[in-house]
């Protein structure tokens, strides 16, 4: 079983790479760009990149921002697994992983990456935030000589190389009060609600950029767009989609579009009342048009949605699963069932117009097949409460991964002891969409197989008992859409905005 497990997951069968260039490192040797005099180039992102609970990593926020680096790296197609601070990886058995650290790297500070501060760095981020998409504990993490960190996960966790490329778990030094990473920025001013501003990290493994950065939070996304047509930002990240074809058209700006590992989607509680009616469920399944909230609603940015996962996630049954629309058979489902007039509960968050404007898209396509909704708008800190208490009938949700494995996704959404289900499950027997226990042995047998064509088909046969049982509507596969100055080499395409590479930045 230990050789089955190894030859099918050996990193060095999965992918050939080299441990790219080592540079001895010399602390201090920082510089604010490559060419003298040139202005930093500022970016704006749809989060402030400081402020909150974030001791874990020097007090900056760990997601698009480039101080820290993770072990692995999801590609930015998400087929694969590529190196990070660590070059290669095998299992030794089925909850044991043996991860070869690169040499001659070092934090910020001048200190030497070794399996020891590693294994530190990572403990103190389990202890300080755990990470329910993980099976590490505390005392994962064991340097055993030389460059070797062994990993040790509390169940079989086929999934772990993927896991390491989260952001969460990028390397901050242990002993560091400041945000002390290894990555190609380092931070040379940051406050809470302040922009951060960066210097390149001379003494970087691998390839920097030629500019120094500043990375600034603005949470409305048209004060993200206005900024970048105002020549203000030179890179602007998940702008709007109603202004991708505006912004396309501005003189000195270029603009692009990026499929993500994220969907919206209804999901209809299937243990209320009335909608634990699998008639009324597909009812509404096929009366909802996502080729027409696509075009229409979002104006062509985004992907109308076949199945919960977006078609970027590699075991995503896009492909294989036609979209459930149709007015025709929605009346037909709608016959049959024992509906009879009463309002569905259909909550949404007050956070944003468009998705407002999809839930009275949905109101309307329902209402013409006969089909009563009512939406309410419900803040964001109550929302989640909600939805997982079983208090609506229908809920609007974007989900998605921003690592390398999406494994977790599955469990959280369909699993009755997942994230969505479970307070329902242990409180009442039932949950919210889960579908019951032959979908729960389904994602445990995807969940712990190391062979990747296993996995892949038990998550595909999720998906088809999950369309079956009509506990999701897809609505669409979302697109992100970054724009940069034209005077500048935009950064290189990846499907998870949060890994974008800014050292492609280029003057």
């Amino acid at each position: 079983m230990e050789d089955d497990i190894t030859s099918t997951l050996s990193r060095r069968e999965l992918l050939t790479m080299s441990a790219g260039t080592s540079i001895v490192a010399t602390a201090g040797c920082l510089t604010a760009s490559s060419s003298e005099g040139q202005e930093p180039l500022r970016i704006t992102l749809p989060r402030e990149p400081t402020g909150g609970d974030w001791d874990t990593h020097g007090g900056v926020v760990p997601y698009y921002t480039p101080f820290q680096e993770t072990l692995t790296r999801a590609s930015p197609s998400l087929d694969t697994i590529e190196p990070g601070l660590a070059t290669d990886w095998d299992t030794v058995d089925e909850t044991t992983w043996e991860f070869e650290l690169r040499e001659d790297v070092t934090f910020h500070d001048g200190t030497e990456l070794t399996p020891s501060v590693a294994a530190d760095a990572l403990s103190g981020l389990i202890e300080a935030r755990p990470l329910g998409f993980t099976r590490f504990t505390p005392d994962s993490f064991t340097p055993t000589g030389g460059q070797t960190l062994e990993i040790e996960t509390s169940q079989p966790e086929p999934s772990t190389p993927g896991n390491l490329a989260h952001p969460l778990l990028s390397l901050q030094h242990p002993d560091a009060d400041d945000p002390v990473g290894t990555g190609p920025y380092t931070v040379e001013s940051s406050a809470p609600d302040e922009p951060v501003e960066t210097n390149i990290y001379e003494d970087y493994w691998g390839e920097t950029g030629d500019s120094a950065l500043i990375f600034e939070g603005r949470q409305d996304p048209r004060t993200r767009s206005l900024r970048l047509e105002s020549d203000e930002t030179a890179v602007g990240i998940d702008l709007p989609r109603g202004s991708y074809d505006q912004l396309d058209s501005v003189d000195g700006v270029n603009v692009r579009r990026q499929t993500e590992p994220r969907t919206g989607m209804v999901q209809i509680n299937k243990y209320r009342a009335v909608t634990n009616d699998r008639n009324l469920r597909q009812a509404i399944l096929y009366a909802v048009d996502q080729y027409e909230i696509v075009e229409q609603l979002l104006n062509g940015v985004g992907e109308p949605a076949h199945v919960p996962f977006s078609k970027v996630i590699p075991w995503s049954a896009h492909d294989e699963i036609p979209p459930h629309t149709g007015e025709e058979q929605a009346r037909d489902y709608l016959d049959q069932s024992e509906y009879d007039g009463e309002e569905l509960r259909f909550i949404i968050t007050g956070s944003e117009e468009e998705q407002r404007l999809i839930a009275e898209s949905i109101q309307r396509q329902c209402d013409a097949v006969g089909i009563n909704i009512g939406i309410e708008q419900v803040e964001a800190a109550a929302f989640f409460s909600q939805y997982t208490g079983g208090e609506s009938d229908l809920a609007f949700v974007e989900l998605g991964s921003i690592n390398g494995a999406a494994d977790y996704l599955v469990y959280v959404m369909y699993h009755s002891e997942g994230g969505d289900n479970v307070a329902q499950y242990e409180s009442e027997g039932t949950g919210v969409v889960n579908p019951g226990s032959e979908v729960d042995e389904l994602i445990e047998g995807g969940d712990t197989a190391f062979d990747r064509e296993q996995k892949h088909e038990a998550y595909r046969e999720v998906q088809r008992r999950v369309m079956d049982a009509a506990v999701t509507v897809p609505l669409y596969y979302k697109e992100h859409v970054l724009g940069w100055d034209s005077k500048i080499t935009g950064p290189d395409e990846h499907a998870i905005p949060h890994m974008t590479d800014w050292t492609t930045l280029s003057r």
